[in-house]
């Protein structure tokens, strides 16, 4: 090539046609990573709920282990988000019995959901479930952003335990209960629709069945056939797991949208890819979100092609196009641009604050 000679870049099309052969989904590699993730976490779950001794070194690796794992098979959830219909038969129900159910984590709290962070329109403004304006909004509402994990079990406990057989009764909590309790967000400002046909009905049978699973454990628990101690491990790892995926959903973008509307580019620039180390990032930033920038611009790749195809991008892209900017060997630096970010701001920004 002379100098002076330009790369062309590539339109979309030309993308998708340089990696077509990385779209199709594995049933294998879905099920045996979901079935495997969910054995670990319960057979580490078990064996420190069995230890006679309080919370000592081993029964501490034991949940740190349960949680790594549940993270994983819980975060299958973000791929069932991007299900069609009749992908994967079977997928979601043995997902929801195995894992979502048994983590107060139903697989409604996010499908039909997690699309509206997606659309184009709605990406980074005040429609979007998934997204805060966290550069702008101070260094205690990102300190804050951790700190609330701690009460997401307590949240769902009395969620799906109390308020949910009661919305059933209470037409006005109800709506209280579906609006604004019923989606894993991170925006307050989200309010989420009502079910409709066959949703609403799976909606009241998962439902049901986490009442009936949170009562009969805690009647199990009074009568002295399950110890107390069951329900201090479950909750260090679900609390566990809560901590690690919000850290993990604070590095995913650099949430330095002030509310406007972006185009394609605008979110890709925004949004971030976590390198790492496979192994070490994998526990952090499993079934495929260390790609989190890639994931946004091609929603539609399953999770297990998407290193492969960062890889041939970093091949097939000019040295200039942008989406060389979103990748960053570590998380740290995603953390400490955010930091500087926020530093003097407080509140939202004006244009979030006229759209809430």
């Amino acid at each position: 090539m002379s100098a002076g000679t330009t790369v062309a870049t590539p339109n979309m099309a030309e993308i998708r046609k340089a990696l077509e052969d990385l779209f199709p989904r594995s049933a294998f590699i879905y099920w045996a990573d979901m079935l495997l993730s969910a054995a670990v976490g319960w057979s580490a779950l078990v064996f420190a709920a069995a230890r006679p001794t309080g919370f000592d070194v081993l029964t501490v690796l034991l949940v740190v282990v349960a949680a790594v794992a549940f993270l994983r098979a819980a975060l299958f959830i973000h791929e069932i988000s991007h299900f069609r219909r009749g992908v994967l038969p079977g997928f979601t129900v043995a997902w929801n019995l195995i894992v979502g159910l048994p983590m107060l984590l139903p697989s409604f709290m996010y499908v039909g959901t997690h699309t509206d962070h997606h659309k184009r329109h709605l990406y980074g403004t005040v429609g979007d479930p998934e997204y805060l304006p966290l550069a702008s909004m101070g260094r205690g509402a990102v300190v804050l952003f951790l700190l609330e994990m701690p009460f997401v079990p307590l949240l769902l406990l009395v969620r799906y335990g109390i308020l949910s057989p009661l919305s059933w009764l209470i037409p006005p909590l109800r709506r209280l209960v579906v609006e604004r309790l019923s989606a894993l967000v991170v925006n307050p400002a989200y309010r989420r629709e009502f079910p409709k046909g066959r949703a609403r009905w799976g909606w009241f049978a998962m439902e049901g069945l986490l009442c009936a699973a949170i009562w009969s454990t805690a009647r199990l628990m009074v009568t002295g056939v399950w110890p107390t101690r069951v329900l201090y491990v479950w909750y260090a790892t679900a609390t566990l797991v809560a901590l690690i995926n919000q850290f993990r959903t604070l590095t995913a973008h650099r949430y330095e949208n002030d509310g406007k509307e972006l185009t394609v580019m605008e979110q890709l620039l925004d949004s971030v890819n976590v390198e790492g180390r496979p192994i070490i990032t994998e526990m952090v930033y499993p079934v495929g979100l260390r790609y989190h920038g890639l994931h946004h611009w091609l929603a539609d790749m399953p999770y297990h092609a998407l290193p492969a195809a960062h890889r041939r991008l970093l091949e097939f892209l000019p040295p200039d196009h942008p989406y060389r900017d979103i990748n960053f060997r570590h998380s740290w630096p995603v953390v400490a641009r955010l930091w500087r970010s926020a530093m003097g701001h407080h509140g939202y920004p004006p244009a979030w604050r006229r759209s809430s």
